[in-house]
């Protein structure tokens, strides 16, 4: 690799050196000064040159300068990340991009490579400290391990997401901030106040893990209904616990869970489940389900599933052990 870098580092020069603007004079003269430093093995001091050179005129060419510096100082996600930006700009040179493509390619095996999508589009992301536009850090190399990525935007909720980076492995990371709850504020006489609208942040209501729930079980193929009546414990915001019994005709325990597929007050929910009941001895069933849960207050919802359950052990006279079972319910909570 040493080889092929002593030479982009040559024609990188070799281009830089046709500028006719005074910014591409300074530049030009600092990359002659960034290329002695190179030469004497100076590369903390030539990279520094590099990048003032890059800040009064950023040249695609001049990224391949530093990405080739950072290459000899060993920081092999500082420098996979010039390379690919080199590669990315307008002014690559066809010449040089398959031999940096190449040395780019032997970097990513090195480092874990991150491809970060946020909502909204015009986020700002941290990593390693520094605060960039989201649509610049869409695909970033940084050093394999646990890495803390931060996410902002004005009237949205701050977001931090810790991932694991492997080396050579590509890792997805899609970002999803939620809007600040506002509310407007009123003038003293109770009407809104004039002028422009004035926002406050209105900090949302805690409330219990632990709630009750109530579903019906209608069984359309034999015209009844089952009654579950029992608890329900968010153990996260989109994932809960169901635990209850099973009320007539036939009575027995029910244990599962659901998971929200969105947050908010109309919930797409996933449920699964395990009935047991007694009916000539006891019979166990499995169940999933999808649904709504829509959230008519801070502490009431109304639940409406369609599922399917299948019986593990039916009796005899079951003509076919798997059923259509919605169910209709509510569920509360303090």
């Amino acid at each position: 690799m040493n080889r092929a870098i002593a030479a982009i580092v040559c024609v990188s020069t070799s281009a830089a050196a046709q500028p006719s603007e005074p910014d591409k004079g300074n530049a030009k003269a600092l990359l002659q000064s960034g290329l002695k430093l190179f030469a004497a093995k100076d590369y903390l001091g030539a990279l520094a040159v590099f990048k003032d050179a890059y800040a009064r005129f950023p040249s695609g060419k001049i990224l391949l300068n530093i990405g080739t510096t950072l290459v000899k100082l060993d920081r092999p996600a500082e420098a996979a990340n010039a390379y690919q930006g080199y590669l990315d700009s307008p002014d690559v040179d066809p010449a040089k991009r398959t031999e940096a493509t190449r040395i780019l390619a032997e970097l990513d095996q090195r480092v874990g490579v991150l491809e970060i999508t946020s909502t909204p589009n015009d986020a700002e992301i941290e990593l390693a400290g520094e605060w960039r536009p989201a649509t610049e850090i869409k695909r970033t190399r940084v050093a394999p391990g646990e890495i803390t990525i931060k996410a902002r935007r004005a009237t949205y909720k701050p977001l931090t997401r810790t991932v694991t980076a492997r080396a050579g492995a590509i890792e997805t990371v899609a970002l999803a901030l939620e809007l600040e709850p506002v509310a407007k504020v009123s003038s003293p006489g109770g009407e809104p106040a004039p002028g422009p609208a004035v926002v406050a942040r209105i900090e949302p209501e805690s409330r219990s893990r632990f709630g009750g729930i109530a579903l019906a079980h209608v069984d359309p193929s034999n015209s009844g209904a089952a009654g579950i009546l029992g608890v329900a414990v968010s153990l996260t915001e989109r994932v809960s616990v169901r635990a209850a019994a099973i009320v007539g005709p036939y009575f027995g325990g029910y244990a599962g869970g659901s998971v929200a597929l969105l947050t908010g007050r109309v919930r797409p929910i996933v449920a699964i489940a395990m009935p047991m009941f007694s009916s000539d001895g006891l019979r166990f069933a499995v169940r999933g389900a999808g649904g709504v849960e829509l959230q008519l207050t801070r502490s009431f919802a109304m639940i409406a599933e369609l599922g399917v359950e299948h019986l593990l052990n039916p009796q005899d006279s079951v003509t076919s052990p798997t059923l259509f079972v919605p169910a209709l319910g509510v569920s509360g909570r303090l």
